[in-house]
């Protein structure tokens, strides 16, 4: 499967959070999933973040910076992600290491991950929805899923339709 995991967009792990989240300084979209050696993730939100040393900078100086140096002063794109599993869909017991290298992983390797053995399994889900609260990222990594295995297709919308039933029911008008 290491051979398939891998697309363009490699950064590495900045900081561990908690043991099942990490920030990493990687070009992603939130939605994303990313394997950090065999640990599989996924992209829960992005921001950017300053050099340090723009703290301590006027603004004078601060434009004087982004005129001649531009990329230096524009800062680093950083993602924050939540650990699903690991590549044998196992539950994940370690978090990354600071450096490690961080991956966008190809579709093939999302479908072999997710439809291995003949087998439709997605044993993450549940604490993915707990862990992140936005549903939008579920919704986007089911909507990725139902393209990448048509063949599941209807389960897929019936898990996306209880998703979004269990969410409107906690919501109070």
């Amino acid at each position: 499967m290491d051979e398939q995991a891998e697309v363009a967009g490699v950064g590495r792990v900045l900081r561990v959070l908690s043991h099942s989240e990490f920030e990493a300084e990687l070009d992603a979209d939130a939605g994303d999933v990313v394997k950090v050696g065999d640990i599989v993730a996924i992209v829960t939100s992005i921001h950017q973040e300053e050099p340090e040393y723009v703290k301590y900078l006027s603004e004078l100086e601060k434009e004087e910076i982004r005129k001649f140096l531009p990329d230096v002063a524009e800062g680093k794109k950083i993602a924050k992600c939540v650990v699903l599993c690991r590549e044998d869909l196992s539950e994940a017991r370690r978090s990354p290491r600071i450096g490690e290298d961080v991956v966008k992983v190809s579709d093939e390797f999302l479908r072999e991950l997710h439809f291995a053995n003949g087998e439709f399994r997605i044993p993450y889900l549940i604490p993915l929805l707990q862990k992140c609260k936005d549903i939008s990222i579920a919704r986007s990594l089911l909507s990725r899923l139902m393209e990448l295995i048509p063949e599941e297709k209807e389960l897929l919308d019936i898990i996306m339709a209880e998703i979004e039933y269990s969410m409107m029911k906690n919501v109070e008008f």
